[in-house]
């Protein structure tokens, strides 16, 4: 029999990040990462071997990740981290040690003599390493002067630089001090793809630019400043450019794939309608005239392929009840990172004849894993929410935890170590996607925005409130093994947000657990790094113009009528909902002589649970359990 799910499996359940396949598509490279909570870091590596598995994946040396190869041969690239600092290594070489500051982006040119490669650099390095208690202050006068998970990035723009492979040396490529991210080469090598914001008032919302720059040249734009562009990949041809797009100005909105003709400057959406969020660190041109990319849709994450002649026309390339999160295509062969429910992620392969099958799981672990009930639920008329049941391997009646996800994303067929480990506790989990959520198109995520907002809304705590309710209500109805009198919800970001609007407005829930949420949206939109643009759009106007839709949508007006447990989470560092946020809850809450415990996290930021420390993330999955078991069980 299967051992249960533990917390000290965080450091067993291993991450795959990226998948590359050399130009014949003969060998793998896989880049993998491992919780390390004793040595309190994350384990990064890089594994390479053939593809048709004849000999075993073996790590490269070091603390490696990004792997890239040559476009010309079977040379692999990848970023080495070290005590001394951040380094680009081939096989036989190292091109690049030591730099002060982490790489995040690194590709090859064409011709395969030179790799680029990205850091966040700051302007005024003497200003960092001055110690803080004689650090200058600094004088701000814009917005967007710090994001949360990377700091200050005003006065550390992003910035590319070209290695020679043959000689080694380092030039900057970009020039002025702005911003530039999501690199490419056109396929002449002779010029380089990205994008940038370069126009007035970009510090007010996301909306930027794709721009093209020669080697010896200065940057061109290419787009006219109207959506949010990523990710930009050219054509083997040239003639064309891969990218996605955000209507920003009408957000909430899925992200779609989108193509640009270079030569007439024609911007094509290519997901217009599937309407589905497209993931552009994914693309991949497979011909002239296709191109793949991860597509999220109804709980699964899926490859799908675009034929760019015919806005429209797109075909399935992997598909079923699971994610997959990554992906590369080369000479006939498609390698995908592969995840399901009872699946921690995985390489697998798929041949020219379409059979698939799996070339690496770092994951080795056996645990008892409890597959998902798939259920969908008509809500309201003509409204169907997808949900899903994870059920304990006991019998007799269960607690049950309501399970929410974060805001603009989906929840379904993700393999989860947090819920494999509250369900071998005892407990079931019900989670679902309610309508706001993505999976299931643009219209269906606007059903969340406000009353003034371009496209109204009930707000947050409107029928995202009410289909969680029925979907409970079903769920309690239709399983009598589960116990309708323990059952505790949990959420993080908007999911917190939820929680405590659920247990303000409902009275079906025994504990609550809120985490890194927004509670006061009047507070938070003076706060948070995507401010001024994301409640602006959401509600329609600033918290200056309209602070009565702010305080609407905040569940800390609803404070008094909170009567549940609640467990308020959150870290100090957070710079999307900041720790001011928690504060505010606590004390109303406090005042109210409700039952509520503060968990404070020194250090970290919104992505605790994700990117965290591995001990903060252990000595939070322990004070998740204790907190469930002491108020849902017997």
């Amino acid at each position: 029999m299967s051992e249960p799910v533990v917390p000290g499996d965080l450091g067993r359940f291993a991450e795959v990040p990226e998948v590359a396949l050399s130009r014949t598509g003969a060998l793998v490279a896989v880049a993998v990462s491992v919780p390390d909570v004793e040595a309190n870091r994350y384990r990064r590596n890089v594994l390479v071997g053939p593809v048709d598995g004849a000999a075993p994946l073996v790590p490269v040396a070091g603390a490696a990740r990004l792997p890239r190869w040559s476009p010309t041969d079977d040379r692999l690239a990848y970023v080495v981290d070290g005590a001394d600092g951040c380094g680009i290594q081939l096989a036989d070489a190292s091109l690049v040690s030591g730099w002060p500051d982490p790489i995040e982006e690194l590709c090859w040119s064409p011709d395969g003599e030179r790799l680029l490669f990205v850091v966040r650099e700051p302007v005024d390095r003497a200003w960092y390493e001055t110690p803080e208690d004689r650090r200058p202050p600094l004088r701000l006068t814009t917005l967007g002067y710090r994001q949360d998970g990377v700091g200050w990035t005003v006065g550390r723009p992003r910035q590319a630089y070209l290695v020679d492979v043959g000689s080694g040396q380092t030039r900057r490529l970009s020039a002025g001090g702005f911003d530039d991210a999501d690199f490419s080469w056109s396929p002449d090598g002779r010029s380089v793809f990205f994008v940038s914001q370069r126009h007035p008032g970009a510090d007010r919302s996301p909306v930027n630019d794709v721009f093209v720059q020669d080697l010896g040249g200065a940057p061109r734009r290419l787009t006219t400043t109207t959506v949010q562009h990523g990710s930009p990949v050219p054509s083997p041809d040239g003639a064309r450019l891969a990218l996605t797009t955000l209507d920003v100005a009408n957000y909430p909105a899925a992200t779609h794939l989108a193509v640009l003709d270079l030569a007439t400057g024609e911007l094509t959406d290519l997901a217009a309608e599937m309407d589905r969020d497209c993931h552009g660190g994914s693309i991949v041109w497979t011909d002239d005239d296709t191109v793949a990319v991860v597509v999220e849709d109804a709980g699964a994450m899926r490859v799908v392929g675009f034929d760019v002649r015919t806005p429209g026309s797109h075909r399935e390339l992997v598909g079923g009840e699971r994610r997959i999160t990554a992906f590369d295509a080369r000479g006939g062969q498609l390698a995908v990172v592969t995840s399901g429910p009872v699946d921690p992620p995985a390489v697998a392969v798929i041949g020219p004849d379409g059979a698939e099958r799996v070339r690496h799981a770092p994951t080795t672990v056996e645990r008892g894993l409890r597959p998902p009930h798939h259920t969908p639920v008509t809500v309201a008329p003509g409204v169907t929410v997808d949900s899903w049941l994870v059920l304990p391997d006991d019998p007799g009646q269960h607690p049950l935890i309501v399970w929410l996800q974060g805001g603009g994303t989906q929840y379904g067929w993700q393999f989860s170590h947090e819920l494999q480990l509250l369900v071998s506790a005892g407990q079931a989990v019900l989670y679902l996607n309610p309508r706001g959520s993505a999976g299931y198109g643009t219209a269906w995520m606007r059903t969340v925005s406000g009353p003034r907002a371009t496209r109204p809304g009930s707000g947050w705590g409107g029928v995202d409130v009410a289909d969680i309710a029925a979907v409970l209500r079903a769920t309690l109805a239709a399983h009598p093994e589960l116990d309708p009198g323990r059952v505790g919800v949990m959420g993080g970001s908007y999911g917190g947000l939820m929680t405590t609007h659920l247990l303000a407005q409902t009275d079906l829930f025994r504990a609550g657990w809120a985490e890194r949420g927004p509670y006061n949206l009047y507070s938070d939109a003076g706060t948070k790094d995507e401010a001024p643009w994301f409640f602006e759009a959401y509600l329609g106007a600033s918290h200056l113009e309209d602070p009565g839709s702010y305080w609407q949508a905040s569940p800390v007006r609803l404070a008094r009528q909170i009567t549940a447990p609640l467990a308020i989470v959150h870290s100090e560092e957070d710079r999307r909902c900041s720790i001011g946020q928690a504060e505010e809850l606590f004390m109303a809450l406090k005042l109210a002589g409700r039952e509520v415990e503060f968990v404070r996290f020194p250090g970290e930021g919104h992505e605790l649970t994700r990117s965290g420390s591995p001990v903060h993330r252990l000595q939070r999955l322990e004070i998740l359990l204790e907190w469930f078991g002491r108020h849902l069980n017997p």
